[in-house]
């Protein structure tokens, strides 16, 4: 029986948790005067969520904190102008494929999916640049050069004058480092789905620093485990002292823990690929009227913690009947007999003063459920156990031995790419994060895509389980080192080894008789679409007007202007699109009539009553089709008699 508080309801922790939700990142821990420690609102980070400029303010508090983080919060929070541009070119089957490669910065990547795809990703992988003490190749606005971080850190004086003995240069790079992974990790978390998993390679640099930062983002309550992955049994000295390292991590975190079920995967395949971690014995396969299952554990909780005081209603008699299969449920202290019926008592319990282990069932859950029970009678005595329909299945532990950095090499050598990445991550160490956290239609997003070993990893498991995942890879045109191995086989950049990996696991798998969709749509990150003007009227000479006229850069073709239209829309970039040809004009068709548009410098009244005929959600034209407001305005007026739900727009 339960204590009614005779409180009145608590407003403030109900408001807690409503920011906590929406705003993890701001909630942290503060010492009442009592010295009680409860949860509270970092106001300055909150505040910082609602201003478009720094917001000062530091109070104390136990939080993560570094030089350099309210400019990244502010980074994180700011729009981009930027647009990805289709390369039809470097694609492969563009127009069907579902799948998305990005070359280009990912923050700003990030940001542009961020409409079209919230609330859409079930997972993140990320292998992001481990710090090592080197700048990085992502230079946000926020990285600090050594003079700024010592002034920031209060290690030097306005004049420059060192106000402590040594430099912190490890400091410095710490802080760059949480910088970049803040901001990106901040704008990640929204394309989560409510039930989406994310999961970061580190090593032990940042490890700590890391797990801090996902727990802040993300919530502490919502961080799920730290993953050891022996990647190098060999050892490798990477210090003067000490053991040699074997092992790096991976910190799994969730959008939502409450949401996430336990990391199930085959247990033959887990077997397979790491025969040292499972070795559990196959379980004789039985079965009944509701099909195939395996028994392994009795009914009982082993945990005696769970008795007849601390789970009260979960001890009890159980009783069944072996020539009809009925099952009754009784108090422990009723000793009733019933005729036909052999008696289960719950297990004894060896703790000083106890009597009972508890049952992990109910009686509501026996009663109603007692197919999935095997009762085994034996020398008069009834044992219980629960039958597992799942009978591959087993959960994943928290260490991976098995597929490690030569076994990572060896997939590039299958694709004859062997010598041009140093440590990439084994496909079959991917493919068992993707086939325990997701399901056969979910999406993948690795925003650090380096040698795309994700997208092989989602390509070879769609084509063992017959899954439709779909993967978006996001790489920084980052050029490959003269004279190095890449270069000199013809790759300019990491994002074109990248692709290039898609393309040969695609073919690969198709030779195999895979065939689903191996294909992906490659864009680019680059500037806005539209025209740039940055020339004060006082600065505009009457001999340039005639170059404002356009809206639009010169360059830009209309596959540019579709694929721009669709992120201001909030459109999956990946959608199909279809083009057809009317009265001489191309129509670009996107998911299925949710875009339809023309791009012709003129269009002509009979495209624009076949357009409107197929009653798209948006209709889009180039701004100088019209010359005039009159022909803008008869043009919009004819399509809302033909679709009077559609949204026009011009770009």
């Amino acid at each position: 029986m339960s204590r009614l508080s005779l409180t009145s309801f608590d407003n403030t922790s109900d408001n807690i948790d409503f920011l906590a939700e929406r705003f993890p990142h701001a909630i942290t821990e503060t010492r009442s005067a009592d010295g009680i420690v409860a949860r509270a609102v970092d106001w300055d980070v909150l505040r910082q969520e609602f201003s478009g400029h720094l917001v000062e303010g530091p109070q104390e508090r136990f939080h993560l904190d570094w030089p350099g983080k309210r400019e990244a919060l502010l980074l994180s929070n700011s729009s981009t102008a930027r647009t990805l541009r289709p390369a039809r070119g470097e694609s492969v089957d563009f127009d069907r494929t579902r799948n998305l490669f990005i070359e280009g910065d990912n923050l700003d990547a990030l940001k542009l999916l961020q409409e079209p795809l919230l609330g859409q990703v079930k997972m993140i992988y990320i292998d992001p640049p481990y710090n090592t003490g080197n700048d990085f190749l992502y230079s946000d606005d926020f990285a600090s050069s050594r003079d700024d971080y010592l002034k920031q850190s209060g290690q030097v004086n306005e004049a420059g004058a060192r106000l402590v003995a040594t430099s912190e240069t490890g400091g410095r790079f710490h802080s760059a480092w949480l910088s970049m992974m803040y901001a990106r990790l901040k704008v990640a978390r929204s394309l989560l789905m409510e039930d989406g998993i994310g999961f970061v390679s580190i090593d032990g640099n940042e490890v700590a620093q890391l797990k801090l930062l996902l727990s802040e983002l993300f919530g502490p309550d919502n961080f799920l485990a730290t993953i050891t992955w022996v990647s190098n049994l060999k050892g490798r000295q990477i210090s003067d002292g000490g053991p040699a390292g074997t092992h790096e991590y991976i910190l799994c975190f969730a959008k939502n823990s409450q949401s996430i079920s336990q990391f199930r995967g085959s247990g033959a395949l887990l077997r397979k690929l790491m025969p040292d971690v499972y070795k559990g014995a196959a379980y004789a396969l039985k079965e009944d009227s509701k099909g195939p299952y395996v028994t392994k554990n009795e009914l009982y909780n082993t945990n005696s913690k769970f008795n007849e005081r601390t789970a009260r209603t979960m001890v009890f008699r159980i009783h069944y009947n072996p020539d009809s299969g009925e099952v009754r449920v009784s108090d422990l202290d009723d000793d009733t007999s019933y005729p036909g019926f052999i008696t289960a008592m719950p297990h004894a319990n060896s703790r000083p003063g106890l009597n009972w282990h508890a049952w992990r069932w109910s009686r509501a859950k026996i009663l109603a459920e007692h197919e999935d029970l095997e009762f085994d009678i034996s020398n008069g005595k009834l044992r219980i156990r629960t039958k597992i329909r799942d009978v591959d299945g087993m959960t994943m532990k928290d260490i991976v031995i098995g597929p490690s950095t030569m076994t990572g090499k060896a997939d590039l050598d299958a694709l004859e790419m062997g010598r041009l990445f140093d440590t990439p991550k084994p496909v079959g160490l991917l493919e068992t994060l993707i086939s325990v956290a997701t399901g056969p239609d979910d999406l993948v997003v690795d925003f650090f895509a380096g040698s795309c070993a994700t997208a092989e990893a989602v390509l070879r498991q769609n084509s063992k389980d017959g899954g439709h995942r779909r993967f978006i890879m996001v790489q920084l045109d980052e050029e490959c080192g003269s004279g190095s191995q890449a270069a000199s086989e013809g790759f300019e950049t990491i994002a074109a080894i990248g692709r290039e990996r898609i393309r040969r696991a695609g073919a690969a798998l198709r030779e195999h008789g895979f065939t689903g969709d191996t294909g992906f749509r490659a864009l680019r990150l680059d500037s806005s679409t539209r025209t740039e003007v940055w020339m004060t009227a006082d600065e505009t000479k009457q001999e340039s007007l005639l170059g404002l006229q356009s809206t639009v850069k010169s360059d830009r073709t209309d596959e540019d202007l579709l694929f721009s239209s669709m992120l201001d829309l909030g459109i999956d970039p990946a959608s199909p699109i279809t083009r057809q040809i009317i009265d001489g004009h191309v129509v670009f068709d996107v998911a299925d009539g949710a875009v339809s548009a023309c791009f012709s410098q003129q269009v002509s009244q009979e495209a624009l009553m076949n357009i409107g005929r197929t009653q798209p959600l948006h209709v889009l034209f180039r701004d100088a089709a019209f010359n005039t407001d009159a022909a803008r305005i008869n043009a919009e007026q004819m399509l809302k008699q033909l679709s009077p739900n559609t949204t026009i727009a011009t770009v």
